[in-house]
């Protein structure tokens, strides 16, 4: 990346972040846990785990950055699908 990193590219950065967990978390929480060995569960609880202490860790960085806003990240899934 050129020149500076400015508060802005880190709050985008943190925003497009929250997004990407989100994705992940929906596609973890719709996997049929049903049809999985007991193993493949065991991984993917491991993964949904992770992805809950990611998104929440997210929030709490972008509560951070005035005037943040959790609704700031319908902007950032407009952006990545750009």
């Amino acid at each position: 990346m050129k020149g500076e990193y400015t508060l802005d590219a880190i709050h985008s950065d943190i925003i497009h972040l929250g997004h990407l967990i989100d994705e992940t978390m929906t596609k973890l929480l719709e996997v049929d846990h049903h049809t999985l060995t007991p193993d493949t569960k065991h991984y993917i609880d491991r993964a949904s785990a992770f992805t809950w202490v990611a998104r929440d860790l997210v929030e709490r960085i972008e509560a951070g950055f005035p005037g943040a806003r959790r609704a700031d990240r319908s902007h950032a899934k407009e952006n990545a699908h750009a």
